[in-house]
């Protein structure tokens, strides 16, 4: 399986990126990181971490789709035009396009979600002005669109992603090593 990208900028959510990788790792699902434009990229809690490669490195062709963890780093990821072609490139080819938090501002920018159900955090609800339909669920996957809700949906986004790259969410929790209350 080719990896999953994840575009790490400033003033990451944390959470929103951690939970999900784990998740996904912990799955056997190949995950890079792909710094904006640093390899170290400190998150809006004050958390560091080091991508394993910058963007400007990333053959679009080399990944299974792009996940974009949201927070303040959502509005740099929205107003980053090689963050959006990325987008519409993965999106074009049927792959997976991923957004949790207030970075589906950021797929509303690339064009991608008209006429899709998402779901993000309700303070940028009103940003989606495509024809989306926008939910008030903590994730939504229509078709190789997968969103989340906001920092409380991290785990749960992360199961959607694994989910859409082809385990189902029971396996992918007992593989995983969770045990979620659901």
């Amino acid at each position: 399986m080719e990896p999953v990208l994840v575009i790490v900028a400033p003033d990451f959510e944390e959470i929103e990126l951690s939970a999900p990788v784990d998740i996904m790792r912990r799955l056997g699902i190949p995950v890079e990181l792909a710094g904006l434009r640093d390899l170290e990229v400190t998150g809006a809690h004050g958390i560091t971490l080091k991508a394993d490669r910058l963007l400007a490195d990333v053959d679009p062709a080399k990944y299974s789709g792009i996940v974009l963890p949201g927070g303040p780093a959502s509005w740099t990821l929205r107003d980053t035009p090689e963050v959006l072609e990325l987008v519409r490139q993965m999106n074009s080819a049927g792959k997976l396009v991923g957004a949790i938090c207030a970075a589906p501002i950021a797929l509303e920018a690339a064009g991608v979600i008209s006429g899709r159900r998402v779901t993000c955090w309700p303070g940028v609800a009103g940003e989606l002005t495509s024809a989306a339909e926008v939910t008030s669920c903590a994730t939504e996957t229509d078709g190789n669109i997968v969103t989340g809700r906001g920092p409380g949906a991290a785990m749960e986004f992360g199961f959607a992603l694994a989910s859409y790259c082809g385990l189902a969410a029971e396996v992918a929790e007992e593989r995983a090593g969770f045990c979620l209350p659901y």
